[in-house]
């Protein structure tokens, strides 16, 4: 699993309030490097799934901001 991919199932899976911030920004940080490691190239497939990864770290964010 590509580092990214793991620190995204972290932050998906943190359940301690106190440690979900934290998680999202890693993950977040790391989707933003892949994303410029693979810009130029043709993995399209790829780079789907890291945008759908950051809507989903920004709706679990917007989440708990509201909870």
């Amino acid at each position: 699993m590509s580092s990214w991919k793991a620190l995204y199932t972290a932050a998906l899976a943190e359940s301690d309030a106190t440690k979900l911030n934290g998680r999202i920004e890693a993950a977040r940080q790391a989707i933003r490097r892949r994303l410029d490691e693979i810009e130029g190239t043709e993995n399209t497939r790829e780079r789907e799934q890291l945008d759908s990864a950051l809507h989903a770290l920004f709706t679990l964010a917007a989440r708990k901001r509201s909870a």
